[in-house]
């Protein structure tokens, strides 16, 4: 796994609960994911902009999504404007303001910062389910939901149930699971 924030969006401090997440999310699974200072073969790459595209058809509030998912190249992009909307953060920058517009500072509180960087961190989870494990489904409890609400973003300990955990130990022994419908 290979971060990118090539527009420098979070703070350290954000960076490292995502991260932190995101290998807490994965532990169950035995998987062995890590991140890496540099791509290369197998290394699945995420960045962070301020919004998603739009020529992209996902839905506005989407924080992220998967790109590529059955075949190569595969990539996670993830939008650091609707992470802020679904906690109900100060944003960083309005939606029409230009990449290459100065960035107004602003500080977030630590809690927020936290929370901040363990929902991106549960979103990077989600999609990078999609990219390892393409035939795991979404499903109705966990960071497999197809929606992740604000409390799933945010509480203690929300991890993949049973069947997303199933998907990713297969995944890392090397073997599809068979359709789940």
């Amino acid at each position: 796994m290979r971060f990118y924030d090539p527009y420098r969006l979070l703070s350290p401090e954000a960076h490292h609960w995502l991260e932190k997440e995101v290998i807490r999310a994965f532990e169950p699974s035995e998987l062995g994911l890590r991140f890496v200072g540099r791509g290369g073969p197998g290394v699945i790459p995420a960045t962070l902009y301020p919004e998603l595209p739009d020529r992209w058809d996902v839905a506005p509030e989407a924080i992220g999504v998967a790109i590529g998912v059955h075949g190569e190249p595969r990539s996670i992009f993830l939008s650091l404007g609707a992470a802020e909307r679904a906690l109900g953060l100060p944003l960083a920058r309005h939606r029409d303001t230009p990449l290459n517009a100065k960035r107004p500072k602003r500080r977030l509180h630590g809690s927020q910062t936290r929370r901040l960087g363990v929902a991106l961190g549960r979103v990077l989870a989600h999609e990078l389910v999609h990219t390892i494990a393409p035939e795991c489904p979404h499903t109705t409890h966990g960071l497999m939901a197809e929606r992740l609400s604000r409390r799933m973003l945010t509480a203690p300990g929300v991890g993949f149930d049973a069947l997303a955990t199933r998907h990713l130990r297969l995944a890392a022994a090397g073997m599809g699971a068979p359709e789940t419908g």
